[in-house]
């Protein structure tokens, strides 16, 4: 987490405001201010109308209860298309939708050479049948970021609604939903340098006419009628925090930084004998995200051996189990993940790849 919002966590949770929505004194109306404000602030953060702007416990969790109350509106017949570059916190949810509704749930490919959605095959996926299409802005894995813009305008030509998991995007790239004109949009905080926590944008039209499981007094219209329970403040006022720090620093200036740092990581690992980069070998529509392989070493051993000289990676398949899977390497334990976020640097990038040098030459 970014300095300032573990402060205004701490300030949340120590100035005696920590009360609820909804009263007639002024620890109350601060709750409530605190919700309208944080709506404000995601909104410019992510370029939506701060009216659809819901707050929940994380990504997965909000995922779940609006594709359950999406199964509602589904029947045996109706189609809903995935891809298979999702985290499977963005296919689980709709294969359990189409199963209580009878609705057929596929995914398109990818190329596992280039790590690119199959475009061709999607059209063809996507047809009068289809009701939402369930893509990722970005793999959490290999880094591919889909052309969303085509992906929506070819949904929407057929009368389907998109949702677009932007947990891997939201870090690494500016997001204007306004622009991509997507319905449904989520991402994590804490991706972002924020609390553990989760953003859901619902287009405010959808967001209230769906069948949503609430409890009988909660509120009818607006984001409040998806937040079931009491909201935990003190983890808004942090992310409202992060999302302010993001908005000063300007996410293309991240992007750019990111990219800078980056680069030398790809190219350093690409040129590793004895090493397998998975996934795009460019920087094009791509997060600064890498996933490879050692010939001579399972991913958990090199992940134990990079975690042994301070170098945080990730082993297995990080929750893209399709990914993965169509890259052939689930029985063989899946990939190293490795990542530039916006406080790593150049050193950080020359010494993980001296030491998976050193791996490679043993």
């Amino acid at each position: 987490m970014v300095d300032v919002a573990v402060s205004a966590m701490a300030d949340w949770a120590a100035s005696g405001t920590n009360a609820n929505t909804g009263g007639f004194f002024a620890a109350a109306d601060a709750c409530d201010a605190l919700l309208d404000s944080t709506r404000s602030v995601l909104g410019e953060f992510l370029g939506a109308d701060a009216a659809g702007i819901c707050l929940g416990a994380n990504m997965t969790t909000m995922t779940m209860a609006f594709t359950r109350a999406v199964a509602r509106t589904l029947k045996p017949g109706d189609r809903v298309v995935g891809t298979r570059l999702d985290h499977e916190a963005n296919i689980s949810p709709w294969l359990i939708a189409c199963e209580l509704s009878g609705a057929e749930h596929v995914l398109t490919p990818f190329d596992p050479k280039t790590g690119r959605l199959d475009m061709a095959e999607f059209e063809k996926l996507v047809n009068d049948r289809t009701k939402w299409v369930a893509i990722t802005g970005a793999s959490n894995l290999i880094g591919t970021m889909p052309d969303l813009k085509t992906v929506i305008a070819l949904a929407h030509k057929q009368g389907a609604r998109v949702f677009v998991d932007a947990v891997h995007l939201a870090p690494h790239q500016p997001i204007n939903i306004r622009e991509l004109g997507c319905d449904v949009l989520a991402t994590s905080p804490y991706k972002w340098y924020g609390p553990h926590a989760g953003v859901m944008y619902i287009e405010p039209e959808l967001l209230n006419s769906l069948p949503v499981a609430k409890v009988r007094p909660s509120a009818d219209i607006g984001p409040r009628r998806f937040e079931t329970g009491t909201p935990n403040f003190e983890c808004i006022a942090a992310v409202q925090a992060a999302a302010r720090f993001l908005i000063e620093e300007k996410m293309q200036r991240v992007a750019e930084v990111e990219k800078s740092v980056f680069a030398p990581l790809l190219e350093g690992l690409l040129d590793t004998r004895g090493v397998t980069v998975w996934g795009p070998h460019d920087l094009n529509s791509r997060t600064p995200t890498i996933s490879f392989t050692i010939d001579s070493m399972t991913p958990d051993r090199v992940a134990q051996e990079l975690a042994a000289k301070k170098i945080a990676v990730w082993s297995g398949d990080s929750y893209a189990m399709e990914v993965v899977a169509q890259l052939g390497l689930t029985n063989s334990g899946g990939v190293v993940r490795a990542g530039v976020a916006r406080y790593v640097d150049s050193d950080d990038v020359k010494h993980l790849i001296t030491t998976v040098r050193g791996l490679v030459s043993r």
